[in-house]
């Protein structure tokens, strides 16, 4: 493009502005009347709500979903904001007292659409309470905190009476242990005893068989359960004979007790 259609096409444009600017600025006053008139009689014949402000609404609806990110429920974003689920009720307990009373209980009563005196109990239900409490509660408050205080003090005997057998006992504690250290010893005794027993018969099952036989021998076995044998009679036999000196024992010490007890009752009747 040469520089003379250039200017060309700018003086143009510049004209047109002029023009533009001069109709829109310095018409005559009759001019703009004509403009008024002809505007208003437009919106006089116009509805009053303009088509617009219900697109808005709609867009207003529209933005307000896409606000939404969190993906609730309407009613579950309601909970959250701390306003109530439903606006109508959706199942047949939300018409009943009870979930009006918790309606009212947690979100006030803009949440609820009855007076405050619902609330209130019913002259049965009153009823109903009062037998409940005359039969849950039967004591008076004195008689009430009588038990309660004969019961603390039931409790504080108890425990002071644990406490003292816990005391009596931790007291034997050391005799207790003593006697099982004791018995453990014995019995550890015995064992050791009864293993040099066994060791002794083998010796001796040896000595009479040969140290060649092995003692998962038959032979080897059947003498030594005969050995065994033997051995069992003889300690039962030595049992039976110290049961027998200590049951001697026993008789000659009370039988020294009841000389005791005679002689002494005849010294007191000489002196008598």
């Amino acid at each position: 493009m040469s520089l003379k259609m250039l200017f060309n096409l700018n003086t143009s444009l510049y004209i047109r502005m002029q023009n533009i600017l001069s109709s829109r600025y310095f018409s005559s006053k009759a001019d703009k009347d004509i403009i008024v008139g002809s505007e208003k009689s437009i919106y006089e014949t116009a509805e009053e709500t303009p088509v617009y402000d219900t697109y808005q609404e709609i867009e207003n609806i529209e933005l307000e979903k896409k606000r939404n990110k969190s993906r609730l429920n309407k009613e579950h974003r309601n909970i959250l904001f701390g306003q109530r689920p439903y606006e109508e009720a959706q199942e047949w307990y939300h018409n009943t007292i009870k979930y009006k009373k918790r309606l009212l209980g947690r979100y006030g009563m803009k949440a609820v659409e009855e007076p405050a005196g619902f609330v209130w109990p019913t002259p049965e239900e009153v009823n109903d309470m009062k037998e409940y409490e005359r039969v849950a509660y039967p004591y008076s408050i004195q008689e009430e905190w009588a038990r309660i205080e004969e019961k603390n003090r039931t409790n504080a005997e108890a425990i002071k009476a644990r406490e003292a057998e816990v005391s009596q006992k931790m007291a034997k504690l050391d005799k207790w242990i003593n006697d099982l250290n004791t018995r453990i010893a014995k019995k550890e005794a015995d064992l050791l005893e009864a293993k040099k027993r066994k060791d002794r018969l083998i010796q001796e099952v040896r000595l009479e068989l040969g140290s060649h036989v092995s003692i998962h021998d038959e032979k080897f076995k059947a003498v030594m359960a005969e050995k065994e044998k033997l051995e069992k009679k003889k300690l039962k036999e030595a049992k039976k004979k110290v049961k027998e000196e200590k049951k001697l024992a026993r008789l000659a010490k009370l039988s020294q007790t009841d000389g005791d007890t005679t002689t002494a009752s005849s010294s007191n009747e000489q002196i008598k």
